[in-house]
């Protein structure tokens, strides 16, 4: 019996496959809890839809191995280039490998090409610094713009990537390319009232690592009716190197008052700011400190120093870490990208009510899992 045509496909590189399965099943199971039908219907995963190969000489060679014709393709892509334990962290292949697929796609026939990318490397790079010294701007690149435009330009029309590190990188975002950001936070505070807030008797405090992440951490504190208590500022003695940490308690608020802190973050990177900011929670006498954040990197050997440090840790699995490690909470996603994707393909449900209201994804989370 021949394949009977499907409008949507999921496509995935080899590091992504469990990500687009879960996501797959999810969205179906979304599907048929809101009965509505996907337009022309989506086509079962198969990892076998798509083969990249790595040339001796290191260049990629992606193949289609489906029928794209005509159909709405999701590509999904993990910005790392190894699987195994400890998976490695790239940021500039798995783009290229994103733009060769969408090239392919379109070479079929395809009719169009979104990227699903949870973590999108250089969305950080969104402006140009400023030398310290004197206030005046950095010759560098705005490297997110440049990012998305090459996106753009190898053929993906809709982008959906989880928690950007701004928002204002949707002004990056060429005319006639479609975005979404969808948030893990909702997952990731739901993940924390069950683990470490079972009988919901603990008093939490949620600290923002930095300034610029205050309102992140604040609402994350109004999902978790917790109490906002600090803003931390670090010094830079130079680039890459973390010297004190200043703790800025917000007006009202005692830490003895507190039996758990939460500093909320949205990338795990070298960690050490997580690490700095939680020695300088405890020395108000907060005992449990644990850090969040959407996206592990966990480069430079991060997860080695956080164990060393003894925090305990919640990411999201937006970037795949292989194997389980102690200390480090891995929260799924799936039922977040499930929900945007039924979103985009139907035309229908509201992405502001089921993944951003914290009440009703905790709804949803047990409707799905029975």
């Amino acid at each position: 019996m021949s394949d009977p045509f499907k409008k949507v496909v999921f496509l995935a590189d080899e590091f992504s496959q469990t990500l687009a399965r879960s996501t797959y099943q999810a969205l179906e199971q979304y599907n048929k809890l809101k009965r509505r039908t996907i337009p022309g219907g989506i086509r079962p995963f198969y990892e076998g839809d798509l083969r990249v190969v790595t040339q001796r000489n290191g260049e990629i060679t992606p193949e289609v191995l489906t029928t794209v014709r005509g159909r709405h393709t999701y590509v999904f892509i993990s910005p790392i280039v190894s699987n195994g334990v400890h998976p490695k962290y790239e940021p500039n292949i798995p783009i290229m490998r994103a733009a060769l697929i969408a090239d392919a796609c379109r070479e079929a026939g395809a009719d169009r090409i979104n990227l699903v990318m949870p973590h999108l490397p250089y969305l950080r790079q969104d402006r140009r610094t400023h030398i310290k010294a004197t206030g005046a701007e950095k010759r560098e690149p705005i490297s997110a713009r440049i990012a998305l435009e090459m996106l753009y330009a190898s053929g993906y029309s809709g982008l959906i990537t989880v928690d950007p590190h701004f928002q204002q990188f949707r002004g990056f975002v060429p005319r006639g390319m479609y975005g979404e950001a969808p948030t893990a936070r909702v997952a990731l505070t739901s993940y924390i009232q069950r683990a470490f807030n079972p009988q919901a008797n603990k008093r939490i405090g949620v600290i923002s690592p930095d300034f610029g992440g205050g309102e992140r951490a604040e609402i994350a504190a109004r999902d978790m009716s917790a109490t906002f208590l600090a803003l931390s500022r670090k010094r830079r003695p130079k680039a890459g190197a973390i010297g004190d940490m200043t703790v800025f308690l917000e007006e009202g608020t005692d830490p003895k008052e507190i039996d758990l802190a939460v500093i909320y973050d949205d990338i795990a990177d070298s960690c050490g700011t997580m690490i700095k900011c939680a020695e300088a929670i405890r020395k108000l006498g907060i005992d449990k400190v644990i850090g969040v954040a959407t996206h592990p990197v966990f480069s430079d050997g991060a997860i080695q120093k956080v164990q060393d440090a003894g925090l305990e840790m919640v990411v999201s699995n937006s970037i795949p870490l292989g194997g389980e490690q102690e200390g480090i909470h891995v929260v799924d996603i799936a039922r977040i990208l499930g929900v945007t994707l039924h979103c985009i393909t139907t035309g229908h449900g509201s992405l502001s009510n089921d993944i951003f209201d914290p009440k009703r994804y905790q709804d949803l989370e047990r409707i799905l899992s029975t």
